[in-house]
């Protein structure tokens, strides 16, 4: 009797903890948590292109402002990517180097961005870091 019980908490144990590996991919890691919203899947926040379809939208981007964001917008992506792969740098060493390639990207936006599209930019930006202190 004590050897089926032991034997029922080592499953019990066991099981949860084996079910990603089992649920793997062909590369070995387990899949993505795409039934939670802005974690994991195509991009940060769901659907890849997103920052660049609200900027569309919230700034009434012109096709050819869409062509002309759309690469800063990935060298901003590729660079964040670099830097969080980059294991030489602890992460909080990151944290202002990831200011630094925000900001430097998002002045290249602005540059593209005629005066009235810079103050909405600059409005949404302001009510962005009001939320993120208040949390």
């Amino acid at each position: 009797m004590k050897a089926s019980k032991l034997i029922l908490v080592a499953l019990a144990l066991f099981v949860p903890l084996s079910l990603p590996a089992l649920r793997a991919d062909e590369t070995g890691k387990p899949p993505m948590r795409e039934d939670r919203p802005g974690k994991g899947g195509k991009g940060e926040r769901g659907e890849k292109g997103d920052r660049l379809a609200m900027l569309t939208e919230q700034l009434s981007l012109t096709p050819d402002q869409v062509e002309k964001v759309k690469p800063i917008l990935n060298s901003e992506r590729e660079a964040l990517r670099a830097l969080m792969q980059d294991t030489s740098t602890d992460r909080e060493a990151k944290r202002p180097k990831m200011r630094e390639i925000r900001d430097a990207h998002n002045a290249k936006i602005r540059a593209v961005l005629t005066p009235d599209q810079q103050a909405k930019m600059d409005s949404m930006r302001a009510a962005g870091g009001k939320k993120q202190r208040n949390n």
